[in-house]
């Protein structure tokens, strides 16, 4: 019994028109491709097929192109931290306003470690002395990361938790001056009081005119003045509950008034102190609260800070 195997190829029937298409396909142009296949459907999916297979592999895929791209999690890009240098367009800052306002700035953060708000501190004062080098070590010991090496474009600490920095915290204005303006004007404005309340004295030493109910309605207009100016302002404390403090103020008064009253209210320690928040800034203690945009009826939060040490 004999394998089929083994049978003469020219005993199979389609043995000839195998042998002859192939023959066929070897002879013909190329050019005349186009023309065949359409002739042969199986032929024209086998063109198409290996054309769509060239096309493939000489045009890489999008998730392979994304793949070449992709950055391991582990890897934090960072530059070599650098001086910032910038100009205030909206106020002028004097040296004693600058550093108030970094005082309070490192004294209020809540959020991120302590210990990368304590080694921020001291590298940014080490730039802005111009020791670049020893702010950068600081920087790198701490771990953290400045991914333009700029400290005002955003840090990072190893957990990938994002330190933001005001320019007037890094470095000082091109335009800063050595002395407050705002001082001068206010003692501007005290010497010309002073010429006014001088002018009114000698007016009233001169003239014997009034009587004594005149004196007394004058007393009594002015103390309802007064009572006029009085506002109500509720202060929470940030380190324990109960309820808000009733404070009562002139409105022309300071928040250093205010503050001073809040403490003569509550017990704190040698090593705590006050400051006046409001709409998640700190209150400046020389201006009112009204010139600081507070509206009556609203609650400001006293926060309670330790001092450094």
């Amino acid at each position: 019994m004999g394998c089929c195997l083994s049978r003469d190829p020219s005993g199979f029937p389609y043995a000839a028109n195998v042998n002859q298409s192939q023959h066929a396909e070897s002879t013909r142009p190329i050019n005349s491709a186009n023309e065949d296949t359409s002739a042969d459907p199986l032929a024209l999916r086998n063109s198409l097929s290996r054309s769509h297979s060239n096309v493939s592999n000489s045009h890489p895929s999008h998730s392979a192109r994304r793949r070449r791209r992709s950055v391991a999690l582990s890897e934090h890009y960072n530059q070599p931290i650098r001086p910032h240098v910038w100009r205030s367009k909206r106020r002028i800052w004097s040296k004693a306003q600058i550093a108030r306002e970094r005082q309070e700035f490192f004294d209020t953060r809540v959020t991120g470690k302590p210990e990368v708000w304590a080694a921020l501190k001291v590298a940014i004062s080490l730039l802005r002395s111009g020791d670049v080098l020893t702010a950068q070590s600081i920087v790198d010991a701490a771990g953290v990361t400045v991914p333009s090496g700029d400290l005002c474009d955003g840090c990072y600490d190893e957990n990938g938790g994002l330190y933001r920095l005001p320019q007037v915290i890094v470095s000082d204005p091109t335009n800063a001056v050595d002395v407050v303006a705002e001082e001068r004007e206010d003692r501007r404005s005290g010497e010309a009081d002073d010429e006014v309340r001088n002018s009114k004295v000698g007016v009233d030493i001169d003239s014997d005119d009034e009587s004594e109910a005149d004196l007394e309605s004058k007393s009594e207009e002015k103390g309802k003045g007064h009572e006029r100016d009085l506002i109500t302002v509720y202060a929470r404390l940030s380190d324990r509950g109960g309820p808000d403090l009733r404070i009562e103020i002139d409105k022309h008064q300071s928040v250093g008034v205010l503050l001073q009253k809040i403490q003569s209210q509550v017990e704190l320690t040698s090593t705590q102190r006050l400051r006046i928040g409001y709409l998640g800034k700190i209150l400046k203690e020389h201006e009112t609260l009204h010139a600081q945009g507070w509206k009556e009826g609203h609650v400001v939060n006293a926060l309670v800070l330790y001092r450094s040490t």
